[in-house]
């Protein structure tokens, strides 16, 4: 079988290098201001990527850990006081978004997470202690304008019509395809959501349900087992059509970690093919809990990007499908 070659949207490969405190800046020069601390050229750039792409990888930078030891100094050397601020602005925004200098996220993401855990540059980028006034323009309500708005008014998001319209095409393949193709642990969604027969009805962000009637109506269907996101997911405000990538979080990367956890546990490697009441039986005798795949073996949450989904002690739900099937 050829290899597949990779496609160059991974999450570790930047395609915005900033400073962390410059991600405010871009909000506060889409609000009108003239930000100092970004040339709003640079701000522009990056404004008009986001806008076109909610999947635009940004590489968060500090030069915090760039300074010289303590004994490399002359006791009289001047110190750069808007590289002090500089360095204190990026770290604030860091500790803010639960990141690290360095770190990489999609840009829909960043600007989510920026605009929830921060609501004024004020106390990152000014101060009312003397030496650290800062920024003359942190009060004045450009980056509050824009906040109010919501991420939707930065970054790129898909409209109903057109999400309405792949639903359509998705839901289309789905009834009438020789094979559906599926990540694996999306087969636990369908489970957890079944709930052993509480649930039929269609889910807005996915078209599980459909999936669902058709293996249902074709128990022998055949199901191509896949990473990353999949039939399902064509239709969500989170994934990206140009590119395929998902804007959730960390582009849900747990969600990869959990295809790879269930591939694992099955036994099989992506592109294994089989029929649908084949894949729930080996799926139901080697997983018997969400806790497994979904919580991570431990029921642990260890960041943001690695929360449990069903709960610690796995999803009731996907107890009571296991006990009465699918079919």
């Amino acid at each position: 079988m050829k290899k597949a070659s990779r496609v160059n949207y991974g999450l570790c490969k930047a395609v915005i290098k900033m400073r962390a405190h410059q991600l405010l800046s871009t909000v506060c020069i889409l609000g009108g201001a003239k930000c100092p601390l970004m040339k709003e050229g640079k701000a522009r750039g990056v404004l008009d990527k986001v806008k076109r792409d909610p999947t635009v990888t940004i590489r968060l930078e500090s030069d915090a850990d760039e300074v010289p030891h303590f004994s490399a100094l002359k006791a009289d050397a001047l110190v750069d006081k808007k590289a002090v601020l500089n360095r204190k602005r990026d770290l604030d925004v860091l500790q803010r978004l639960g990141l690290a200098p360095g770190d990489t996220r999609r840009a829909r993401y960043l600007y989510m997470r920026l605009l929830d855990t921060i609501p004024t540059p004020y106390g990152i980028c000014a101060y009312d202690t003397a030496g650290w006034q800062g920024c003359a323009l942190a009060k004045s309500g450009a980056y509050e304008s824009v906040r109010a708005k919501g991420w939707k008014a930065v970054v790129y998001c898909r409209t109903e019509q057109e999400r309405e319209e792949f639903r359509r095409q998705s839901v289309e393949r789905i009834k009438t395809g020789d094979r559906i193709y599926i990540r694996p642990h999306h087969l636990m969604c369908l489970a957890c959501w079944y709930a052993g027969g509480k649930n039929r009805s269609p889910r807005p962000n996915d078209t599980l349900y459909e999936i669902w009637e058709r293996i249902r109506r074709e128990p022998d269907v055949l199901i191509t087992l896949i990473e990353g996101c999949c039939e399902a997911c064509y239709c969500c405000d989170g994934f990206h059509p140009d590119n395929g990538r998902c804007v959730h979080d960390g582009g849900l990367i747990r969600d990869y970690k959990k295809d790879l956890d269930c591939f694992q546990k099955l036994g099989l490697m992506p592109g294994a093919t089989m029929k649908a009441r084949d894949a729930f039986a080996l799926l139901f005798e080697r997983i018997t809990s969400t806790k497994e795949i979904c919580g991570y073996g431990d029921g642990v949450v260890r960041s943001h990007e690695w929360r449990i989904c069903g709960g610690p002690e796995g999803n009731p739900g996907y107890a009571l499908t296991r006990k009465t099937g699918v079919f």
